[in-house]
Parts: structure tokens; C-alpha cells; sequence
């Protein structure tokens, strides 16, 4: 699952993300977690995925 940044997260795990990033679901340190590329970013029960981000639905073709 992938998830847009839509209010920028200034103090990531790793890293930052801006509005526009893409970032994707994923595991780190056992803990569900959205990561830019490789680095994490937050918390996927964070409030910084509740409210800085929003899941990006897939088009079916």
C-alpha cells in the first residue's frame, strides 16, 4: 500500500517528507511503518500518517 504526503512531516524517523512524497508500507524494527525509498519515515498508526497522509487508491484497469 502506498500512501501520499499531504501536509509535510519535518521530524521523521530517518528522514523528512514533503508534500507530493510517495511512501510505502512496510516493516521496521517489527513495527508497521511508511518509509521514503528506504529510510522510515513514521509510524503507520502515528499521528503523522493519520494526518499528514493519506492512502492512494489503485486503478484498476
Amino acid at each position: 500500500m502506498k500512501f501520499e504526503v499531504i501536509k509535510d512531516i519535518p521530524d521523521g524517523w530517518e528522514t523528512t517528507a514533503k508534500v507530493g512524497d510517495i511512501l510505502t508500507l512496510g516493516k521496521w524494527e517489527g513495527v508497521s511503518t511508511l518509509f521514503k525509498g528506504k529510510k522510515a519515515v513514521c509510524d503507520a498508526e502515528s499521528e503523522y500518517s493519520k494526518n499528514h497522509c493519506k492512502p492512494i487508491e489503485h486503478a484498476s484497469h
